[in-house]
């Protein structure tokens, strides 16, 4: 198993690369999971780095085909994740954790909302990241270190 793995997450670049570029280098993770709300960015945030593992699914502002919606094991750890709108995650997070439950994963990872959220709710972790492109809100990422299927998630 592998020890000590570092996750980014990014959601909601809106076109808005140079925050992720900026993460990435400075962060050096092992994967990133995009969540969605310019697929592109990141697709190009792969190009980028083409030896880093990453997982994106698509937001309700991408136009283009990829998934909904992931369920990913990192480090023992499983995650959902999700860009939230078919959740309703701007009404609630009751449908988020009832799919992370339904899913059987330890953390649900979403955006859409723009606004940054970490915490434990019915036995799931919800873990938000907020905007990478700064729309509406301060411009963020997530962190997520795995080990042994242990993890810690950091809001940055």
């Amino acid at each position: 198993m592998v020890t000590n793995m570092k996750i980014l997450v990014f959601s909601d670049s809106h076109g808005r690369l140079s925050l992720m570029l900026d993460a990435v280098a400075q962060e050096n993770p092992q994967r990133v999971f995009f969540l969605g709300d310019n697929y592109r960015d990141g697709q190009s945030l792969s190009d980028a780095y083409p030896d880093i593992p990453m997982e994106l699914v698509v937001g309700n502002c991408d136009f283009c085909a990829g998934p909904t919606e992931l369920v990913v094991e990192a480090g023992g750890v499983r995650f959902l994740l999700t860009h939230g709108h078919r959740h309703h995650a701007k009404s609630g997070t009751d449908r988020l954790v009832d799919a992370g439950r339904q899913k059987g994963v330890d953390v649900v990872c979403f955006g859409h909302t723009h606004e940054a959220l970490n915490m434990l709710e019915r036995g799931v972790w919800l873990f938000n990241p907020g905007t990478a492109g700064g729309v509406h809100n301060r411009p963020g990422y997530g962190v997520v270190v795995v080990n042994n299927g242990e993890f810690r998630t950091e809001l940055r």
